[in-house]
């Protein structure tokens, strides 16, 4: 009786709330942050029809890139390069090479953590695609597919979400996944929907197709893309969700989950380094859209080799060089980070955002000569003043402003918090 009695009260002091503890219990309540939850919905056979799509390169126009080739579980969703190599290259990660069809894709191939989350209402880096599930309502860059009553509805009952939307316009890049017009019967269609059929058409004309989604979907009796797009999004929803982290463990409330390091770092990112003006919800980011004055890399979005991201979806000024704030779990692990993957560290990331707008002038872009191989030539680097003036100019106020300034201290616990603890626990090891 005394031994269990002691052994109580040993569990109790080491749960013990520290002063940290308590300040970032106040925080925690001011941000209303709350542990994520894992999906419970599964449907094993829609999973499994998902998971071969993910994998399958019949779905792209030359067969030779499928969605894992640039979102590879074992490259954590990523493909560990700065930007992607489209259809045509060869070989996965920094093995990737191109080729003399291949195209050097403009922008970072995201981390897939959490996109089925129900705070991911927007995605691609510029928030293209777009569900609203309050209206069951899409918008996308294919008219057929938006807005209350729209023309193409059997698919967009099938699809169900941003995610699943997503999943049907790497297909349609002649750079990422279609292939050169003339090459294939899926680039040279001259509609998006007859892409998205020829596409259908591939895959049902193989046996193990037709049984995958028959077994999926068996209500149903015509199968289009949307259903494509389902399957795709019910996977990844299952597979891809980041929900066994540190982080959420002390907010269901282990107190020990977090070393005091972490904790300090924690209350760093919600006060003075002032990440939570972007990265806020549950998901600590993915909602919302901002100018960070990224460096430009590659080969951009126009001739100038420059990018300037929501802007040229909206034409609106205030969208200049806004990209979606991404979400933050697993972060220590999907490197290189921002729209063109300009920093390879958390270190530089963070680094950029003490110096603010001023980091732009002594961007050092030599760590992207390890890469030299990977592409045709050498990646762009902006370096025009003006262009520089122009993103410095259109940025956020903290970031024109330069006010955060962090200690050492702060600086490093800040760094331990997001590189220990938003990863998941079975990703641990893999830290750096």
């Amino acid at each position: 009786m005394l031994f269990k009695s002691l052994l109580i009260f040993i569990i109790s002091l080491s749960s013990f709330a520290s002063d940290t503890d308590v300040i970032l219990s106040d925080f925690i309540k001011i941000f209303n942050f709350k542990a994520i939850q894992p999906p419970r919905d599964l449907d094993q056979d829609v999973y499994e029809l998902g998971r071969e799509l993910f994998f399958e390169k019949k779905v792209s126009g030359n067969k030779n890139i499928s969605c894992s080739t640039c979102h590879h579980p074992d490259l954590f969703t990523g493909d560990a390069l700065p930007l992607s190599i489209g259809e045509g290259g060869s070989g996965l990660g920094t093995e990737r090479v191109s080729s003399r069809s291949s195209e050097t894709i403009p922008r970072n191939s995201p981390a897939l953590y959490n996109l089925a989350h129900k705070e991911m209402e927007s995605l691609f880096w510029d928030g293209r695609v777009k569900y609203r599930s309050d209206w069951e309502e899409f918008e996308t860059p294919s008219e057929v597919l938006n807005g209350e009553y729209p023309k193409r509805y059997d698919i967009t009952e099938a699809l169900g979400s941003a995610l699943a939307a997503q999943a049907l316009f790497p297909p349609l890049s002649h750079s990422e996944m279609r292939g050169r017009k003339g090459t294939n019967e899926i680039a040279n269609a001259s509609t998006d929907e007859m892409a998205w059929t020829a596409i259908m058409k591939r895959l049902l004309n193989d046996k193990k197709y037709q049984n995958l989604f028959t077994k999926a979907y068996k209500e149903v009796q015509n199968f289009n893309i949307g259903h494509f797009g389902n399957a795709l999004a019910h996977f990844q929803k299952h597979e891809f969700s980041a929900t066994d982290t540190p982080w959420d463990e002390y907010l269901k409330g282990n107190l020990n989950a977090l070393t005091e390091s972490e904790k300090r770092g924690a209350l760093v990112f919600m006060t003075d380094a002032q990440c939570t003006k972007c990265h806020n919800g549950n998901l600590l980011g993915g909602a919302s859209f901002k100018s960070v004055a990224a460096p430009q890399v590659g080969p951009g979005k126009d001739i100038r080799k420059n990018d300037e991201g929501r802007f040229l979806l909206t034409k609106k000024d205030s969208d200049l060089y806004k990209f979606r704030v991404p979400p933050l779990r697993n972060i220590a692990l999907t490197a290189p980070y921002f729209h063109a993957g300009s920093y390879d560290t958390l270190e530089k990331v963070v680094d950029h955002y003490i110096e603010g707008a001023r980091s732009l002038d002594s961007y050092d872009s030599s760590w992207l000569s390890k890469f030299n191989s990977n592409y045709k030539s050498q990646l762009f680097v902006e370096t025009d003043r003006y262009m520089i003036f122009k993103k410095k100019n259109a940025s956020h106020p903290i970031i024109k402003s330069g006010v955060i300034t962090l200690t050492a201290t702060e600086r490093a616990d800040l760094l331990n918090f997001l590189r220990y603890s938003l990863t998941e626990n079975k990703f641990r090891t893999y830290i750096k």
